[in-house]
């Protein structure tokens, strides 16, 4: 008995202490957000500033803050739309499908997970530029949607092992067509999953920086994380505007997974599972 009160103990300070690392430079984000110009530098450094103020939003929400939070929209929902879409036909295959190669198959999509957005970045940079797609939208949907489609197949095929085969097959007995299967019986009861997945590609797709600034050229294409490096000039870096900026981006996707958290720890429990 004492010893599982001192497990748990452990574990408990664990817990926070790992919820401090994680939580700490959020706070100090936002602590520097709403600190007049010359505080940030102050000693003795404070946590909290004296006196709060919002002038770093007012002069951070530009017009051109607007541009970007509508190109990181259109993009990341685009990709989500059709990352999610592949991801759940493919894994559907992997699933089903009698095929003696299918655990090879299954293994290159693992394999793909592996290869960091810097080893890959410049192929996809000369086929982009080959297409003339460069400082566009499908620029950066395509890179994402290839970054992102490895772990969704696995994610969904993860929660598709989980569904029992019987309920398709009952289906088919009474006349349903594949295609009326799959929409009707698979669709439905994948929602969790497909939820999952989604919130993982809006995440990659929202905060992502290298593609992001190696496709896109003109102030009109850019998305968030790119725009953020307008607030470090060739002498010096607006820092309450830098993180005022920072705290407005890392809102939208902190409120998807504060919502949505439960259904991602399933998914990539089923993947890690089953997968």
């Amino acid at each position: 008995m004492k010893q599982k009160r001192s497990t748990r103990l452990v574990l408990t300070l664990m817990q926070v202490l790992l919820a401090l690392v994680v939580l700490l430079p959020f706070f100090w984000m936002v602590s520097v957000s709403l600190k007049p110009p010359t505080e940030p530098f102050a000693i003795p450094a404070r946590l909290w500033p004296d006196h709060p103020t919002v002038g770093n939003y007012v002069s951070a929400f530009r017009p051109e803050f607007r541009t970007y939070f509508m190109n990181s929209l259109v993009v990341s929902l685009a990709t989500v739309v059709i990352t999610v879409t592949l991801g759940l036909l493919a894994a559907y295959s992997f699933t089903r499908a009698q095929i003696v190669a299918i655990s090879a198959l299954v293994g290159l999509v693992v394999l793909a997970q592996m290869f960091p957005h810097s080893a890959i970045i410049i192929p996809i940079y000369k086929m982009m530029r080959s297409a003339d797609l460069l400082n566009t939208y499908w620029s950066l949907i395509l890179a994402y949607v290839s970054v992102t489609l490895p772990v969704a197949i696995w994610m969904l095929r993860g929660f598709l092992l989980k569904l029992p085969a019987a309920l398709e097959e009952s289906a088919a007995i009474d006349g349903a067509t594949p295609l009326r299967v799959f929409w009707d019986i698979v669709v439905p009861l994948s929602r969790p999953g497909l939820i999952a997945t989604s919130v993982y590609v809006l995440i990659v797709t929202w905060q992502e920086f290298l593609f992001a600034l190696s496709f896109t050229s003109t102030k009109e294409m850019r998305t968030l994380p790119v725009g953020l490096n307008d607030f470090i000039g060739q002498y010096g870096i607006r820092y309450g505007e830098l993180m005022a900026s920072s705290v407005m981006v890392s809102l939208p996707v902190m409120a998807v997974f504060f919502f949505l958290q439960r259904y991602f720890v399933a998914g990539v429990t089923a993947g890690a599972v089953k997968g």
